[in-house]
């Protein structure tokens, strides 16, 4: 989990959800990026990754080709979109390549679907239809805070099951953060040094 915002409306958090989350990846090779139908996605995108292209005067009458922003090339960016109809029931899905070359079968939101599912069932503050419900925006952000610690430190998962080292990881143990699964009191007793 490497990122999280939180908006009333996705359009709000875009932005501010690619910031933090380039900022948090560590590689030089651009990423995939890849979202639903929504727009704002590509909008921010686009507004973090574009040039201006000038145009050569002609040499003709008339006022020259104005400048035209584009997409950087290395941009790459698609989209999984669903079709409904009026009663909102899905109809069809297709894939398309917004900015880049982006191969169809790379384009896919199976993950985060999933995630998202998975911080529904276990964050009883975001399941739907609950009394649970948070009340006050600061406290959801400290308790998803909380969720994404726990998630990237103690929680194993069986996606990242290492066959050769016969060992169960967790997501920072992946990407080599630690070398072992955090237990829940040494998540809560880790003291955090923040320089002012």
């Amino acid at each position: 989990m490497i990122a999280f915002r939180t908006a009333a409306k996705e359009s709000s958090l875009a932005e501010s959800l690619i910031t933090q989350t380039e900022a948090r990846l560590q590689t030089d090779a651009e990423p995939v990026w890849v979202s639903d139908g929504l727009d704002a996605y590509g909008i921010a995108l686009f507004k973090r990754h574009h040039r201006v292209m000038m145009f050569p005067r002609t040499g003709k009458r008339g006022r020259p080709r104005r400048p035209k922003l584009v997409a950087c090339p290395q941009l790459r960016y698609g989209q999984v979109v669903k079709q409904r109809d009026e009663n909102q029931r899905v109809v069809s899905v297709f894939k398309r390549s917004v900015f880049g070359d982006v191969p169809l079968n790379e384009i896919r939101t199976v993950y985060i679907e999933r995630q998202n599912l998975n911080l529904r069932h276990e964050n009883r503050r975001l399941t739907r239809k609950t009394m649970a419900f948070s009340k006050k925006h600061p406290w959801l952000e400290a308790q998803l805070h909380l969720y994404q610690a726990y998630y990237n430190f103690a929680r194993t998962h069986r996606g990242l099951y290492s066959k050769r080292r016969r060992q169960r990881r967790t997501p920072a143990m992946a990407v080599g953060l630690t070398k072992h699964a955090w237990s829940l009191q040494e998540l809560m007793c880790y003291k955090i040094f923040i320089n002012h």
